[in-house]
């Protein structure tokens, strides 16, 4: 039938499914019919495929401007042009850098912190660059802006800045691809800053704590009167976990029996159970004893772990006159390890780092049992250093806080 203003007016919508309707004047123009919807629509075979191009919904489009955008679109896809497949890569590449960072994020398995850093620093340094198809970010664009904040907000955070953005796009490069299977970004613009050798050099931090230093430290932090944020600086500093690993532990992941725990879900996604010191262990062993909380050190912040003590360690650094951070904790763990010359497989299994690509690595198996006696040597030598240690037995935990 011809498909005119009164014919489709008349056609029923369906229970379910779709009814096609032919025009038989113009071959490949029809209407499918829906359950709320009437669509014009085009359809030809094109090589061994057929396409079909919507036109538009009935009434919004007429009759009459349906016939002549389908004689329009049978003409296109005579000669070739698929219009469906234009479109579809027409949309692909006008993808946002917003887009692109949303889709980055839902596509990674990542921790809740490390995706409000990533969305910080896309905020913070390409907000302005949010609703920009991602193929208008130039090279040129790319290094000005790693210059212009390394001027205004600091050499490392225009560095991770620029890291970050290298990610993201390194993503969409891989993602987003037209018909023929070609990246709609097959050059990182970041890559820019490297050819041009414009990273900024940022020292690596070296803070720590030094021998002499513990004195002062361990008598300040076990003057703290608040018994969870005192054992946790300790915990860290014996240990070498990480913050906010030592701040997320559970009673559930301890083993007082054992001498061990457990981190279930660490930064390099490597589970690993480590040993505790003589002196960790009768710690725990009475905090447990008054403990009502999952959490080995609880707190009052929404997760019920503590969250890091800023105005605590201000107190010690006052008291002090030694600035540090709670990774500085963290290296001082693993520069005395080092001093002690605990094997480097040792170090590494202790503080939960990559053991490298080499061969050996690979084959050596670190057992709880094994790392016990480099960790408690480890206690030892902090003890003694702090004037807490004076044989080869440990002080009692009560004595040493005196």
């Amino acid at each position: 039938m011809k498909l005119t203003k009164t014919v489709v007016g008349n056609f029923p919508f369906t229970q379910k499914g779709q009814v096609f309707y032919w025009d038989c004047e113009l071959a490949g123009f029809g209407m499918y019919v829906g359950a709320k919807s009437k669509t014009w629509c085009v359809q030809q075979r094109i090589g061994n495929k057929t396409k079909r191009v919507v036109l538009g919904k009935y009434p919004t489009m007429t009759a009459e401007q349906a016939r002549n955008a389908a004689k329009k679109a049978i003409g296109e896809l005579a000669s070739g042009i698929d219009t469906v497949q234009e479109k579809r890569e027409s949309k692909i590449k006008a993808v946002t850098l917003g887009e692109v960072f949303a889709d980055f994020l839902s596509a990674r398995q990542l921790k809740p912190k490390t995706v409000k850093d990533y969305t910080g620093v896309m905020n913070n340094i390409y907000a302005d660059w949010q609703k920009l198809p991602i193929t208008d970010i130039s090279r040129d664009a790319v290094e000005r802006r790693h210059k212009k904040v390394g001027e205004e907000r600091g050499e490392a955070y225009a560095n991770l800045g620029a890291r970050t953005l290298r990610s993201v796009l390194n993503y969409a490069s891989a993602k987003y691809e037209t018909g023929k299977g070609v990246s709609i970004l097959p050059d990182n613009p970041v890559k820019r800053i490297s050819q041009t050798r414009s990273w900024y050099r940022v020292e690596r931090r070296t803070g720590h704590l030094k021998p002499h230093q513990l004195s002062a430290w361990f008598e300040a932090v076990l003057s703290i009167d608040n018994d969870t944020i005192r054992d946790y600086l300790l915990f860290v500093i014996l240990t070498g976990c990480r913050k906010d690993e030592s701040a997320k532990l559970q009673w559930a992941d301890v083993d007082l029996i054992d001498k061990s725990y457990m981190l279930r879900d660490p930064k390099n996604k490597n589970p690993i159970q480590l040993p505790l010191s003589d002196y960790l262990v009768d710690m725990l062993i009475a905090r447990k004893a008054k403990s009502s909380s999952a959490f080995v050190f609880p707190g009052e912040g929404v997760g019920g772990y503590l969250v890091e003590p800023k105005r605590q360690l201000a107190k010690v650094i006052e008291k002090t006159d030694m600035p540090f951070s709670m990774h500085d904790l963290r290296r001082t763990f693993v520069t005395i390890a080092e001093s002690l010359d605990i094997s480097a497989y040792s170090v590494k299994a202790l503080v939960n780092h990559k053991q490298g690509e080499d061969v050996t690595s690979g084959y050596i198996q670190l057992t709880v049992e094994r790392l016990r006696q480099p960790m408690q040597a480890i206690t030892d030598f902090m003890l003694k250093s702090a004037g807490l240690k004076q044989s080869a037995e440990v002080v009692p935990l009560k004595q040493a806080r005196g």
